[in-house]
């Protein structure tokens, strides 16, 4: 296993885990930084990761330049935010890809770690660790008052956004998810398109996070996460079995030809991609399909989206296929 590289439970249901830390660094303005200053910053930083013997050689630095193919799929890969790859920035990222780190985003510093399945404990204590570390040899502005001071307000006291990635397929299509997604505002949470704030849900992949940073601990909400992810998953294997009791030929048959589809075709545009991936997760999850991880899924369609495959589109669309055949090659349908 990597360094970096987590996993908890509920594959294929909770696609992945994401925690953010934002941070800013005493002595620099919060806005408008100057390249120099933005320099310095990245270079303290580097300097903190390059000082730990057992983190040496983890970590790589990079320059994203605004608005670039190379931003967009960073974005894709959820390495960065929409916001950083408007404004480019300096970049610090794993070699396995489970840590990023963002200087000159919203906050000097926004250090992410991100995992498969349920595991907000678990990025948690990695995304502490590796802030504690910094701040030893970089000072961060801190309030005893209001905790960790941030740009925006909203993320005042903790500075934690802390999500998990969740498909709910069959929520989205029997028209509750708009109930969840009620019930989860309630509990302090947001629900949102695969890509945060603005963003669509393609596939049916939402993303729950919590909305409170100031007045609750680091703990409090990772704990209160689990609680409210779990609920909508349950919710979501309810509505499942609910669908397999009223029509199974109906939703067996979807699974089948979305696996079909996957095993076979030569050219797969994007969007049908994402919904025979959902249609499949949704097989194996109810043992209609084997032979294929719902982590190796989920990671085929994150890896296949147009940002990330070279070439004119029906080039990206039969790239698209291939690797996805690939990732395919060893299913079975049930009888």
């Amino acid at each position: 296993m990597s360094t970096f590289e987590l996993k908890g439970g509920f594959a294929g249901l909770a696609a992945t885990t994401r925690v953010r830390l934002a941070r800013n660094v005493k002595g620099y303005p919060y806005r408008e930084l100057t390249p120099g200053q933005l320099s310095e910053i990245a270079d303290k930083v580097w300097n903190a990761l390059q000082a730990a013997p057992a983190l040496a050689n983890e970590f790589e630095m990079q320059e994203v330049r605004a608005g670039s193919e190379q931003a967009m799929g960073l974005i894709e890969t959820h390495k960065i935010s929409p916001e950083f790859a408007r404004k480019g920035g300096r970049l610090i990222v794993s070699k396995d890809g489970g840590v990023s780190i963002m200087l000159g985003e919203e906050d000097h510093i926004r250090l992410q770690v991100i995992g498969t399945g349920l595991c907000p404990k678990e990025c948690m204590e990695t995304a502490r660790r590796l802030a504690g570390l910094i701040e030893n040899s970089v000072p961060f502005d801190y309030s005893d008052k209001l905790g960790y001071l941030t740009a925006c307000p909203s993320n005042l006291g903790t500075g934690l956004r802390a999500s998990v990635m969740l498909h709910l397929p069959v929520l989205t299509e029997s028209g509750a998810l708009e109930r969840m997604i009620n019930w989860a505002a309630r509990q302090g949470f947001t629900v949102r398109g695969a890509y945060g704030e603005g963003s669509r849900a393609a596939g049916g992949f939402y993303q729950i996070s919590n909305q409170i940073t100031l007045g609750l601990s680091e703990d409090a909400i990772i704990e209160k996460l689990i609680a409210v992810a779990t609920e909508v998953i349950d919710s979501e294997k309810k509505a499942r079995e609910q669908l397999r009791a009223q029509n199974e030929d109906g939703l067996f048959d979807q699974v089948a030809r979305a696996a079909g589809t996957l095993m076979t075709a030569r050219l797969l545009p994007s969007d049908e991609a994402a919904d025979c991936i959902s249609r499949a997760l949704v097989g194996l999850q109810m043992g209609y399909l084997t032979g294929v991880s719902p982590e190796a899924l989920v990671a085929a369609e994150q890896n296949t989206r147009p940002a990330l495959l070279p070439g004119a589109p029906a080039d990206r669309d039969r790239a698209r296929a291939k690797a996805l055949r690939a990732v395919m090659q060893n299913v079975r349908i049930a009888e």
